[in-house]
């Protein structure tokens, strides 16, 4: 098993217009030690299919019944490796630099319990 440092997660439900740009705008992090799973919620779209398209061994794909975001945030976290975890939309982006940005943030503030940012 990997020793990830942060454990990415993000639920999706019918994400099928958004879920590619959202995947690689973690993907495309200048943080690289993450694993980032991805809890799909019974999708009845192409959602798994754009997935299923991405090959990146830190990208894994859990599927569930469909539940409401807090329910597959927790699913994810029941898989989650990394020290820290952190949670994304499956409609939102991330800028290039905000892993890096709070791991560091984290790391010279032992005594932070959370970091975030707009």
């Amino acid at each position: 098993m990997l020793n990830n440092d942060i454990s990415v997660i993000i639920p999706v439900y019918n994400g099928e217009n958004t879920i590619k740009e959202t995947i690689e705008s973690v993907l495309k992090q200048t943080f690289t030690n993450f694993e980032l799973i991805i809890i799909n919620a019974d999708s009845t779209d192409k959602t798994l299919s754009i997935i299923s398209q991405i090959k990146d061994e830190r990208v894994k794909v859990f599927s569930y019944p469909k539940a409401n975001v807090a329910v597959n945030r927790n699913r994810g976290f029941k898989h989650a490796t990394g020290e820290y975890i952190t949670f994304l939309d499956a409609d939102d982006l991330w800028t290039e630099d905000k892993l890096t940005a709070q791991y560091q943030a984290l790391q010279s503030n032992p005594q932070a319990g959370v970091a975030y940012s707009w």
